[in-house]
């Protein structure tokens, strides 16, 4: 068990560590440039799903929910109660316990 552990907490690490610091066996070295545009790639990836997640929701807001307005009321506000008994009240109100 002891060496199970050390192999998980120690030797893997080190061995990916020493592994992706060779040049031969990562991804060939690439230009400024070359990175520059795999970055503009993934962050034009971003913004575009980004945009679509956006206009799906509110495809999905416009037209498939429900609006539920609530007319104000002073008495509805979330001013906090002078006692007790008012906060009580305030309670079997809100939660229509009548």
């Amino acid at each position: 068990m002891k060496h199970k552990n050390l192999l998980i907490k120690f030797i893997i690490p080190a061995a990916v560590i020493i592994i992706t610091a060779l040049p031969g066996y990562c991804a060939p070295a690439s230009t400024i440039k070359q990175t520059a545009i795999k970055f503009l790639f993934a962050m034009g990836g971003v913004a575009l799903s980004s945009f679509l997640i956006f206009a799906g929701l509110s495809f999905y807001n416009k037209f498939f929910v429900e609006r539920k307005y609530i007319k104000f009321n002073k008495e509805d506000s979330l001013s906090t109660p002078d006692n007790v008994d008012d906060a009580v009240n305030f309670f079997i109100r809100k939660n229509k316990l009548r």
